[in-house]
């Protein structure tokens, strides 16, 4: 059953029916991985208890009424021991970090100075932290982890504990900001188990206590969400390298920022808004910024977003921050507005006033928002602050998908486009194509190579950046198989086959091979039931002959050299193309710059977890790099 199907479910009757099934039709195993995977029972805002402990006692009761095998009955309790621990931890962050702070700071002022505390750790101590490694140089994770972390802090602060957030001139005593700022370390030990939790609840996870609590991440399927966020990261900083060696090359400066009304793409505010465009493809799957959504186009969302960018750039460049303080209030690091301001802003570059007011109820942060970087809003009391050190260097596509995606707007159109990109790209190559359009049996594409023929479903999600997005994923490139297989089962009849070759103009088929393409990066190896799956990085890259390649970039130009240049040799075949796909290349490349990272919480919390993490970045800086790491570095290439 996929994700978001069983989360869904609401019914005790139904979930115990669903269990007991799961048991008779196939084992144990699958039972406890539904239960894990349903998400009820782990409690992460610290109760200790089961989420849902009523359920959770009748499921248990329900499994241990259908075992009787001695493996399994130890299966069980090794499961229950799991769960305990898991509520153990997120309760001993709740008792031991939250409870001091909420017990130190008046309810009244707890939010504000957590938010000034927030702001002055990411506008200061992130530049002075130290890193282990040039090949390794996470500042920029860092500096996200801490930034969307402060959402699941603000939900806790003003969805759960129902705090106040009232007046941003507020002047609070310095003293409180300092406690408020253990938030930001609680926020990172919370941070890890909800790491430690996905995995546990989706793929392959270790977990035993004795002295500590070790937790290691084991398996192909874990293995390969680091792999599918370090394809898409590597998309995202080459685009954003090449966008800033473009700019230096161009103007001699990172950014610049110009006043204009016409919106995107026939001009622009800032070379962050012309850069936001590029990435709205790798979202959308269009260049189109006038396709609207909620009767809103992409063009003046990335406005709106891009204004209160600039607008937090321009604050920090003015805005004095003192060494000491007595006292300090949100105003004094933040910025704040009421409504009308940001409105009467959202106007002035180049929004129409009924827009601005749509857009605007859309980015403020609620019960429903991810974290800033989606919604920047804040409503405290008549204002509206935003937290200028993480509006500045928001990504307005992403934050764009992720907030309609949060608000349950359908986006349909995008799998249309991303059909239409396929399509497309063989075209481009050469290769003649149907599109079988047949209600309940539609097939994106169907193409010949070598008389062999290749029915392609293209599925469009989103880049996945956890452990439970990517479990989302697999569970939508399952459904999409299961399609697909459908869809060829059909037209693998002969009356139908026929119709097909005719249209192709091919007198035989001599076998048919079923692909699943997506617009994330895949992480492994999937041939699911038969089908194929490959992104579509892979996909146009092979058909269009562009290996990837690795850039040396300099004062003088750029050299760029192709890797993995065997698989682009000559015209597209079926055997290269299948091969390509059975062993693909770039898995086991990304292999070599994932290590296993040790997180050591064994003095905060008694655990030590044990986790996939990069290795070799992107973008490596090799003027400082160690002879060793240079060593390494040319291994690995």
């Amino acid at each position: 059953m996929l994700m978001y199907d069983l989360e869904e479910i609401k019914n005790e009757s139904i979930f115990i029916d669903l269990i007991a099934n799961t048991y008779r039709e196939q084992n144990l195993d699958e039972v406890l991985k539904l239960i894990k995977k349903s998400g009820f029972f782990v409690d992460f805002f610290g109760s200790g208890n089961p989420k849902n402990e009523p359920l959770y006692k009748k499921v248990i009761e329900t499994v241990y009424g259908l075992i009787s095998d001695t493996d399994e009955l130890k299966k069980l309790e090794g499961f229950q021991s799991e769960v305990t621990i898991l509520n153990g931890l997120y309760k001993k962050v709740i008792d031991d970090y939250v409870k001091p702070i909420e017990d130190t700071i008046p309810e009244n002022i707890h939010v504000s100075s957590y938010i000034i505390a927030l702001e002055l750790f990411l506008s200061h101590d992130i530049y002075r932290l130290k890193y282990k490694s040039e090949l390794n140089n996470n500042r920029s994770d860092y500096f996200e982890n801490v930034a969307e972390s402060s959402g699941n802090v603000l939900q806790y602060l003003l969805k759960y504990k129902k705090l106040p957030l009232e007046n941003s001139a507020l002047k609070i005593d310095f003293e409180m900001t300092k406690a408020a700022f253990l938030h930001i370390k609680s926020s990172e030990y919370r941070e890890i188990l909800d790491i430690l939790r996905e995995v546990w609840s989706y793929f392959e996870v270790d977990i035993n206590k004795s002295d500590i609590i070790t937790a290691i991440s084991k398996g192909e399927r874990t293995l390969g969400k680091q792999i599918s966020h370090m394809k898409f990261l590597d998309v995202r900083n080459a685009k954003q390298a090449r966008h800033g060696y473009q700019q230096l090359q161009l103007y001699g400066k990172a950014s610049t920022i110009s006043k204009t009304r016409k919106l995107p793409p026939k001009d622009f505010i800032s070379y962050n808004e012309r850069m936001t465009c590029d990435f709205i493809e790798e979202y959308f799957s269009t260049k189109d910024l006038e396709l609207k959504f909620l009767d809103i186009s992409i063009a003046e969302y990335i406005r709106a977003y891009s204004i209160i960018s600039n607008e937090s750039e321009l604050f920090m460049k003015k805005r004095k921050i003192k060494s000491t303080y007595t006292q300090i209030s949100i105003n004094d690091v933040c910025i704040s507005k009421t409504k009308k301001k940001w409105i009467y802003l959202f106007v002035e570059w180049g929004l129409t006033h009924k827009n601005a007011e749509r857009i605007f109820d859309l980015l403020v942060f609620d019960k429903r928002s991810k974290d800033l970087f989606d919604c920047p809003l804040l409503k405290a009391g008549e204002e509206y602050i935003v937290i200028p050190s993480i509006a500045s260097i928001t990504d307005p596509s992403r934050a764009l998908l992720s907030n309609l995606k949060s608000k349950k707007v359908k986006i349909n159109i995008k799998g249309e486009l991303f059909e239409e990109q396929i399509r497309t790209t063989l075209r481009r190559a050469g290769i003649q194509l149907v599109h079988l359009k047949k209600k309940d049996y539609e097939c994106d594409a169907v193409f010949p190579l070598n008389n062999d023929l290749f029915f392609v479903e293209a599925k469009h999600l989103n880049d996945p950046t956890s452990y439970r997005e990517y479990m989302r994923n697999l569970d939508e490139i399952h459904d999409a198989v299961n399609q697909l297989n459908r869809i060829v089962d059909y037209y693998e009849h002969e009356e139908n086959l026929e119709d097909i070759k005719k249209r192709l103009g091919i007198d035989y088929v001599n076998k048919i091979y079923r692909v699943v393409v997506t617009n994330t990066s895949q992480g492994e190896q999937l041939r699911i039931n038969g089908v194929y799956t490959i992104d579509d990085i892979g996909f146009s890259g092979y058909f269009l002959r562009r290996p990837p390649q690795k850039h040396l970039m300099h004062k003088e130009g750029l050299n760029s050299t192709p890797v993995f240049y065997e698989h682009y040799v000559g015209s597209p075949n079926s055997r290269q193309f299948i091969n390509f796909i059975e062993n693909n290349p770039f898995i086991d490349h990304y292999k070599r710059r994932i290590e296993y990272t040790t997180f050591d919480y064994t003095e905060q919390l008694g655990l030590k977890f044990v986790d996939y993490g990069v290795k070799v970045n992107t973008i490596v800086n090799m003027d400082k790099l160690t002879p060793s790491e240079l060593e390494e570095l040319n291994q690995l290439f």
